[in-house]
Formats: C-alpha cells, sequence, structure tokens
C-alpha cells in the first residue's frame, strides 16, 4: 500500500485554517482623580450582565437582570434603565487609584469587551523654604518609586532615590536618614537648597507616573 505524504507546508496551513484565536481590543479610559467616568458596553442581554476584574472574574463589581440592577462594590453602579436598552454602562462615581485596572463588561456569561480604567497623572508645584519637611502623597503603598531630577541635573532619566512596598519604605543612603512614611505619605525632613527639581512617583506594577511635583526652594532659582 502507498503511503501518502502531505508537504509540511501544506500541513500547517490546514492547521492553522481551523484555528480561531479570539482577538479583542481592549479600550482604555482616562479619568482624573477623584472625578467620575463611564466604561462603555453595548449588548442586549436576555438573562445579566455584569462587570468583572479582569484579574479575578469571579470579583464583581456591578451587575443587572431584568428586574433590577445592584452594585457590589462602593463606586461602581449600572442603570436598569439603560441595561434594558442594551447600555451596560458602568459608571465609576469617584475614581481612586485602587480602582485602576482592567475589567470585563459580560453579558449572559459571553465576554463582550474590556476596559481598562487609568487616572491621569497629578502635575504639582512646590514652593518651600529651606529646612521645611516636604512632603510627597505616594497614593499607593504597594510597589512604588519614586525618582529625583535635580535643578541642574542633564540625566533625562533622574535617578530612583527611594521605593515603597506593603508600606515597606526603602531609600538610597543619602535620603534613608532624612526619610519617613506615614501611611502613602513619604517626607523628605529639612529640605536644602539642592533638593529643588522634579519628584515622579511612578506605579512599578503598571510602569505609570502617579504624581509629578516640580519643587523650588526659596532662595534658589525656579525649576
Amino acid at each position: 500500500m502507498e503511503s501518502c505524504r502531505v508537504p509540511h507546508h501544506v500541513l500547517l496551513l490546514f492547521i492553522l485554517t481551523f484555528i480561531t484565536v479570539p482577538v479583542s481590543a481592549v479600550t482604555t479610559v482616562q479619568v482624573k482623580f477623584n472625578q467620575s467616568t463611564a466604561l462603555p458596553c453595548e449588548r442586549k442581554c436576555s438573562l445579566e450582565a455584569k462587570w468583572t476584574l479582569f484579574s479575578n472574574r469571579d470579583d464583581a463589581v456591578a451587575r443587572c437582570d431584568q428586574t433590577s440592577c445592584w452594585s457590589l462594590k462602593e463606586g461602581f453602579k449600572m442603570s436598569h434603565d439603560q441595561y434594558l436598552k442594551g447600555d451596560l454602562t458602568l459608571t465609576i462615581t469617584a475614581a481612586d487609584y485602587s480602582m485602576r485596572g482592567l475589567y470585563t463588561c459580560e453579558c449572559d456569561g459571553e465576554d463582550i469587551n474590556d476596559v481598562r480604567l487609568s487616572i491621569e497623572t497629578m502635575i504639582s508645584s512646590v514652593q518651600i523654604n529651606p529646612g521645611e519637611d516636604l512632603q510627597l502623597d505616594l497614593h499607593v503603598s504597594e510597589r512604588v518609586k519614586v525618582i529625583y531630577k535635580g535643578g541642574d541635573s542633564a540625566d533625562p532619566y533622574g535617578e530612583q532615590i527611594c521605593t515603597v512596598d506593603r508600606s515597606s519604605l526603602n531609600c538610597t543612603a543619602e535620603y534613608t536618614p532624612r526619610t519617613s512614611l506615614t501611611n502613602t505619605v513619604l517626607t523628605l525632613r529639612g529640605v536644602k537648597l539642592t533638593d529643588r527639581g522634579v519628584y515622579i512617583v511612578r506605579d512599578m506594577e503598571n510602569n505609570e507616573d502617579l504624581h509629578i511635583y516640580t519643587v523650588s526652594v526659596r532662595g534658589t532659582y525656579s525649576v
């Protein structure tokens, strides 16, 4: 009996033809800190709709059925009137940093779309006198670092001076004696003229800048 050999490239093409990989684009919604926003989703559901955290699909924040909608976490809500029309928008009443992340809209057990919630970088200008304490709000307590760019430095990237992870503060030898952490506020004691510059609070988990402080010390030129 003669065997029939299929060329490898033909076999590969045959396999790929019957393999389907679902691809869904992720929409990003950016909002200012403590402002309201909406994560979009549209689909007519016959049973139930819900929004969950992508990282934990059992962790729903809001859901609707044919009779009502209810919130499962504070700060999230869906409209039942809109749900009946096929509008599954998730409203966030006051966005904070703990709400950042990827959310999935689900209708009748089917994933409709993923939406990432991002918070705009806060920008502050601070004027301070020599000898005073500089306070930097880090906003989160897990996996965050502080980068310093000196006022006269030509380095566009700056230097990492401190990291915080689960309320544990670690700073370089130069800054360790002068720094302390209370909740999410980093204090730099006894500001000197050479401390002027830009301080960047960066979330290491998502590689996002949370807050940029431009600090000028009185008695020096502004940055």
